[in-house]
């Protein structure tokens, strides 16, 4: 077939087809693209496609996305023309998996016929990128923080399902937001339990006066107030199935004598009951406090934090695993997108300022920005102005660079430096090959320089 003959093909069977290699630099686009874009395909050959996209020929952006997220999209583009072109966007990668491009398909609908034909096979559209976000469209979007890249995440969802065929206690770690309730269904979902009930219990949420009766239930008359048929307790009602006790550093000492009773007999006694109940419960607890430290400090005891204590994981803060960032950030993009019936769109400047801020409230931080976006922007298309100045403007200052306030000798200076940028590599970072990456060094040239100024 013919370069003409597949050109001739391409236009019957599409109204443009556009390709672009790696970087977003076109590489081929079919004769049409002026007729809908207002660009002809000489000006569009050997240009980064983002450049045209800044002069406003069309928005939003399909192709920077593809490069980012390595995966399948679809979106409606509106151009300069004020067409409405509905685009997929698919990468290309070669037999070894090394991402070579992406290939973008249009078609035109912009006569509202058309549109909503099209809009109706969308809905329908079957590939893996809306398969996957149906396992997640519940309300509660329960696994949605797994929605994963890097290898600190992968080691540990595996061992998370590893986890979820015995009964081994497990206690999540991790700073506030990070997912460990996420975690705990995870685990429950992949269990033979899974049937059974999932109860989750906030330590810190229930006033210390109903929490003993909330936990562990009470019998009929066991105190003035008390329901006349008395009530079930939390606890009990997670028998077969798996208890998960959140923020277990806020459980008053009192009641961790009773819980740490319930954990070693295997059963229930209610408030005002003298007959025990046997229960059967996967017990999983989470924390973001040092509970060692608290054992110390008379805090907790620690006969329980050692029963609590069998099997530790530890989820990392978002910071530690930015490339997770966009696709989160699409993620929740998409979510609420659909729940409140918009079709919003983020611009690539949004997602370099996203993938810049190091998320102190983690990922439940991301989530809840990307909700607020989308709710309360103007348009479909969501612009760096519309982000938070707080996180904008944090993510600008640490662009500034350093700041000098006094002379001293430039060699001093350099070391001074150096040994800040390392120790903060490490901090962020924990291993000498990513923290390579980050600064833009030989993971060698990291290991000599932590060595010469004894960073640990």
């Amino acid at each position: 077939m013919t370069n003409m003959d597949l050109e001739a093909m391409l236009n019957s069977l599409f109204d443009i087809v556009h390709v672009t290699d790696a970087e977003g630099r076109t590489i081929y686009c079919t004769e049409t693209y002026e007729h809908f874009i207002g660009v002809s395909r000489n000006e569009m050959l050997g240009r980064n496609i983002e450049d045209f996209y800044n002069l406003g020929y069309f928005k939003p952006t399909i192709t920077m996305r593809v490069i980012r997220e390595r995966k399948k999209i679809h979106t409606i583009q509106t151009t300069f023309q004020n067409r409405k072109l509905f685009v997929v966007g698919t990468p290309i990668f070669d037999k070894e998996g090394t991402f070579l491009g992406v290939v973008n398909i249009s078609t035109d609908i912009t006569h509202q016929e058309k549109l909503q034909s099209e809009l109706n096979e969308a809905k329908n559209l079957s590939t893996i990128y809306f398969e996957e976000l149906d396992k997640y469209s519940n309300e509660k979007k329960e696994d949605a923080s797994f929605i994963y890249r890097s290898s600190s995440m992968e080691n540990i969802v595996e061992m998370a399902q590893r986890l979820a065929q015995v009964d081994s206690t497990v206690i999540l770690l991790g700073e506030s937001g990070v997912g460990k309730g996420m975690m705990a269904k995870y685990i429950h979902q992949n269990s033979p339990r899974k049937e059974k009930h999932f109860v989750q219990i906030n330590c810190g949420a229930i006033p210390e006066t109903l929490l003993e009766s909330e936990l562990f239930g009470y019998e009929k008359g066991a105190f003035t107030g008390a329901g006349k048929e008395g009530k079930i307790g939390l606890i009990e009602k997670a028998d077969g199935g798996t208890l998960f006790l959140d923020e277990i550093g806020e459980l008053p000492l009192r009641l961790q004598v009773k819980l740490l009773t319930t954990l070693h007999e295997k059963t229930i006694t209610r408030l005002g009951g003298s007959t025990p109940k046997k229960i059967d419960i996967k017990l999983i607890t989470a924390t973001n406090k040092n509970l060692k430290k608290m054992v110390e400090n008379g805090e907790f005891r620690e006969d329980l934090y050692y029963r609590i204590h069998v099997i530790p994981m530890e989820i990392p803060p978002l910071r530690e695993r930015p490339e997770e960032i966009p696709l989160l950030t699409s993620y929740f993009l998409e979510y609420y997108s659909r729940k409140y019936c918009l079709n919003k769109q983020l611009s690539d400047k949004c997602y370099h300022i996203l993938e810049k801020y190091e998320w102190p409230g983690n990922v439940r931080e991301l989530e809840n920005l990307i909700e607020r976006l989308v709710v309360t922007t103007k348009g479909d298309i969501i612009t760096s102005e519309q982000i938070p100045s707080s996180i904008a403007n944090s993510v600008t200052s640490s662009k500034e660079g350093i700041k000098v306030f006094n002379l001293l000798p430039i060699a001093e200076a350099v070391e001074e430096v150096e040994k800040q940028l390392l120790q903060r590599a490490l901090d962020m970072y924990k291993t000498t090959t990513k923290m390579a990456e980050a600064l833009g060094i030989s993971q060698p040239s990291v290991s000599r320089k932590l060595k010469k100024y004894n960073i640990q």
